[in-house]
Parts: structure tokens; sequence; C-alpha cells
């Protein structure tokens, strides 16, 4: 009797266990199969340093897609323009290395967003440079309000165009490259 009992007893255990991995197993499967979609991020940059060479705004171009997920950005046909593909919410950042080529007066170079082809409301920021040994990363961000389709650029112009001042991709020996630009965006609602 004492040994029926002991194997009910592990046939009871063993069964239990296989039904609660097997449940365990299907809550997964069905809490994936019911999870919101991916999120929508983006990390572009440039190893190539860019500066405005005329009066008009430079529309700064990203060659490469660090990451990218729910957003479009071609590295190649339209490498200045991300596109969102879904409406909510995003945060944008634009992070560029200023520099100059040379001279030593004081000249600024100044960034923004653009959506749509439109300057955003005060996303512009400054930075004098005199000195062409002078580096500094210079940051416009915001949060914006987006539809599906909407086009996001970065817009830098300079004080004097065509001289050099702009913006510096930097390769340093047995380091990463500092890019010319990192841009980030991502959905937060």
């Amino acid at each position: 009797m004492k040994i029926r009992s002991l194997a009910a007893v592990v046939a009871l255990v063993a069964a239990t266990s296989l039904t609660t991995t097997v449940l365990m197993r299907l809550g997964t499967t069905a809490a994936a199969d019911n999870a919101p979609e991916k999120g929508a991020y983006a990390q572009l940059s440039s190893a190539m340093s860019q500066a405005p060479e005329g009066p008009e705004p430079l529309l700064v171009n990203m060659e490469s897609n660090d990451a990218l997920s729910g957003l479009m950005h071609s590295d190649k046909e339209k490498p200045s323009e991300i596109v969102v593909k879904t409406a909510g919410v995003y945060f944008v950042v634009a992070a560029i290395q200023v520099g100059k080529d040379s001279g030593d007066s004081d000249e600024y170079l100044d960034v923004w967003l653009n959506q749509n082809g439109k300057g955003v409301d005060n996303s512009g920021c400054r930075q004098a440079v005199k000195d062409p040994k002078f580096t500094t990363v210079l940051v416009s961000q915001g949060i914006a309000e987006c539809k599906a389709g909407d086009v996001f650029t970065v817009a830098i112009a300079a004080s004097s165009p065509g001289k050099g001042l702009g913006i510096k991709a930097i390769k340093p020996k047995n380091e990463p490259v500092i890019p010319s630009i990192i841009f980030s965006m991502y959905k937060i609602s």
C-alpha cells in the first residue's frame, strides 16, 4: 500500500509540474502575442564633417543607421530625413560636434530641428567658435507631437559660410570615431 501511495504522489507531482510548465508557456505565448508593438526609435550618426557653403541652411546628412526601428531613414537616398511611421509623441535629440578649420575671429554656428520643412519653435541653439583648436558639442532637443508621415531634419547655419565653420567628425587613433552628429529619436507615447 505504501509503494502505491508513493507512486501516486510521484505521478501527481509530475503531472502537476508538467501542467504548470505547459500553462506557463501558453501564458507567455499569449502575453507575447498581445504585447504592444515594438518601440519606435532611431540613433543615426555621421562620420563626415559638414559645413554650410552659402547663406542657405545646410540639412545635415546622417549616413549611419546605428539603431533603427519603427521610423524610416535611408542612409543612401535621403540621408538628412527621418520619417515617422506611427503617430505619437517623440523625444528628439540632435547633438553636433562644432568646430572650424581656420581663423581667429568669433564666428558662430546655429543648429535647429525641422518638422515637415518648418523650423521647430524654440529648438535653435548657437555656439561661438574663435579658435580652430576648439570643439564642443551643441545639443538641440525637444518633444514633438507627430503624425504618420511627418519628416524631421536637422539644419545648421554659419555666421561665415564657406570658411570651414561647421560640424566636425574626428577620427582619433585607436578610438571610435567622434561623429559630427549623433541624432536620437524615440516614441514616448
